[in-house]
């Protein structure tokens, strides 16, 4: 297989001889190509660089600034040179380089696909294991694009993604995540491909903090639903203060508060969602969806409350279930049907 249009990107921080291995390994490979970041390791890394000279082209940033920085200034001198597709690898000897190979071959037979090199989970450490599950679950319930690793560094990225993928939002272990968010919303086809599964040392030379670094990559993945909760939360309110005031002002018919109350609240959901939840286009069809969705949402909330109190369910706790089935559903649908990427 030729490679003359396949880079290898290599962010290092702080690696150790391992790094050289791998590119040596990798030009036995046949990988003419490899970019690696020097993300501000010091002086004390200076030698392990300074025998890349003449192997591969290292970029170096004077200071720490975090993988996913490290990667975009890879991402974006490789985007330089026009048809170049990207495959990225660790530094740490967790990618072989028959790994890589499998991923650039992927890479050259579909290439408009983000191509991810997965794991086998059975074979991670527990922590990782449940962390990577965990991710994987609220990554597929929150975008709809359902992958088995989603903390994968082996990845091949299509020439056409290099330039979009150098400007999004991230400079350390979120803007992996960041990629898949984008590519799920842009609809980025995305192939999976199996590779080793290899930990050294329990993964003791990772700098994943488990703690900041997660919470970076949950917020991004939360951070719409967020928005979607808080359109819920003030649209109830906007519904109770109508139904209220109505009350006040039409005494007599209850009727016309419990729908004029529904009607502007619903209204106000449509534009808060449109315009700042998943900031659609504005056009006459996704106001029809919408309000197809409000009245299927509406029936299956009945039915479900039915079902579930002949199950000897009590209603509260039936209607509690429902809603919280249904928010997903609302949501999952609004993201992916009702509401038009601008």
């Amino acid at each position: 297989m030729n490679y003359d249009n396949i880079a290898v990107l290599i962010p290092a921080y702080k690696p150790d001889r391992r790094l050289n291995q791998l590119v040596d390994d990798l030009l036995a490979a046949g990988f003419s190509r490899i970019v690696v970041v020097d993300d501000g390791g010091g002086e004390p890394f200076r030698a392990i660089f300074d025998d890349l000279t003449g192997k591969a082209e290292v970029l170096v940033h004077p200071v720490n600034r975090g993988k996913g920085a490290a990667l975009k200034t890879g991402l974006a001198h490789i985007s330089k040179t026009p048809g170049v597709a990207v495959v990225t690898a660790d530094a740490d000897g967790q990618h072989t380089p028959a790994d890589v190979k499998k991923i650039a071959d992927e890479l050259i037979a579909k290439p408009s696909h983000l191509v991810l090199g997965v794991r086998d989970k059975s074979q991670m450490p527990p922590r990782s294991k449940f962390g990577n599950t965990l991710t994987c679950g609220v990554f597929g319930l929150t975008t709809g694009l359902w992958i088995s690793d989603t903390q994968t560094g082996l990845r091949g990225l299509p020439a056409c993604e290099l330039a979009p993928q150098s400007v999004l939002e991230g400079d350390r272990y979120e803007y992996e995540m960041n990629v898949l968010i984008d590519a799920a919303k842009r609809k980025v086809p995305v192939s999976e491909i199996k590779i080793d599964t290899i930990y050294i040392d329990d993964n003791a030379s990772s700098h994943f903090n488990a703690v900041k670094d997660g919470l970076r990559i949950y917020k991004l993945l939360f951070r719409q639903v967020g928005a979607f909760m808080g359109s819920s939360m003030v649209s109830a309110i906007v519904d109770y203060v109508m139904f209220l005031l109505l009350r006040w002002l039409v005494p007599g018919i209850m009727l016309v508060a419990v729908a004029g109350s529904r009607i502007v609240s619903s209204l106000f959901n449509y534009f808060v969602n449109r315009e700042v939840v998943f900031k659609a286009k504005a056009d006459h069809g996704s106001f029809i969806r919408y309000y197809m969705l409000v009245a299927a949402i509406m029936l299956l909330n009945y039915l479900g409350i039915m079902l579930l109190t002949k199950l000897f369910i009590p209603e509260i706790l039936a209607k509690i279930i429902m809603d919280a089935l249904l928010f997903v559903v609302s949501y999952r649908v609004q993201n992916k049907l009702v509401f038009k990427k601008k």
